[in-house]
Order: structure tokens, then sequence, then C-alpha cells
């Protein structure tokens, strides 16, 4: 079974922020970041998990 800790990580990042009142430009600024680093990582590790 795959673990997929960091989709839940992000969506609950993306929930606070709208919670604390970002504007949804702000919030899919971040949302954007957080994918590409999350790209980052998976790419830097040889798309193995």
């Amino acid at each position: 079974m795959r673990r997929t800790t960091w989709a839940y990580a992000v969506a609950a990042v993306l929930v606070v922020a709208l919670q604390s009142g970002w504007d949804p430009a702000e919030v899919r600024n971040l949302a954007m970041a957080m994918l590409v680093l999350i790209a980052l990582i998976y790419a830097a590790r040889g798309g193995r998990e």
C-alpha cells in the first residue's frame, strides 16, 4: 500500500491558509510552489519512492 501523506499535508496547509483569510490567488500561488517543490524532490530521487 502506497503512503501519500504528502498529499494530505498539502491539502491541510491549503485549508489552513484559506481559513486564515488568505486570498484565493495567494492560496493558488502557495499550492503551485508546494507542488513544484514536491516535483523537484521526486525528480532528485530519480522517481523512486
